[in-house]
C-alpha cells in the first residue's frame, strides 16, 4: 500500500507543478501580446489635412471608418477587421485607415482648414449609419462606393479588400508614381 501512496503523492505534486508552471507562461506570454504599444489603434481624424498630406505624398487612399462607442458592429469591424490588418502590414502600402468618431462634440479640421463638427463631415460623404466606411482620396473626393455596416463577417473581408484594390487603382491612375 506504501508504494501506491508514494505514487499518488508523486503525481499531484508533478500535476500541481504543471499546472502553475503554465499558468506562469501563459502569464508571461499574453502581458507580452496585449501590451498597448503593441497593439495598434485606429488614428481618429482630428485634423483630416494631416492624413490627406500623408495619402498624397504616399499617393494611397484613405479609408475612413464612420462610427461611435456605443455600436457593437463598430467594434467588431475594428478588432475584427481594421486593427488586424494595420497589425499584419500588408496594408500599409494600400491605403491609410482613419476613424472618424461620432459624438456631438467632436470637431475637426476639414480638407479646408475649416473647423467643423464631425457630423457635417459625416453629412459630406451621405453617412447616415454606422459603421460605414469612405474611401477617398487626398482631396476628399470619394473613390469607390461607401460600405455601409457588415452583412456577413466571413465574406466582409473579400469586400473590404475588393474596394481598398478599387480605391488604390483610382488613386494610382489619377497620379501616377515615377
Amino acid at each position: 500500500m506504501k508504494p501506491m501512496k508514494k505514487i499518488s503523492i508523486t503525481l499531484i505534486i508533478t500535476v500541481l507543478a504543471l499546472f502553475f508552471y503554465s499558468h506562469l507562461i501563459q502569464a508571461n506570454h499574453s502581458s507580452e501580446k496585449n501590451t498597448p504599444s503593441q497593439r495598434p489603434k485606429l488614428i481618429k481624424i482630428q485634423d483630416i489635412r494631416e492624413t490627406a498630406r500623408q495619402a498624397q505624398s504616399q499617393n494611397l487612399p484613405i479609408l475612413i471608418m464612420f462610427g461611435t462607442d456605443e455600436c457593437p458592429y463598430c467594434q467588431l469591424l475594428k478588432e475584427d477587421f481594421l486593427i488586424p490588418m494595420l497589425i499584419s502590414g500588408d496594408y500599409t502600402d494600400k491605403v491609410l485607415i482613419r476613424e472618424a468618431h461620432i459624438s456631438p462634440e467632436t470637431d475637426i479640421i476639414d480638407f479646408s482648414g475649416k473647423k467643423i463638427s464631425i457630423g457635417e463631415f459625416s453629412s459630406r460623404y451621405g453617412v447616415t449609419l454606422f459603421p460605414t466606411m469612405v474611401f477617398i482620396d487626398s482631396n476628399g473626393v470619394v473613390l469607390v462606393k461607401n460600405i455601409i455596416g457588415i452583412t456577413t463577417p466571413s465574406l466582409f473581408g473579400g469586400t473590404l479588400d475588393d474596394s481598398i484594390d478599387k480605391a488604390l487603382l483610382l488613386t494610382k491612375k489619377k497620379r501616377p508614381t515615377n
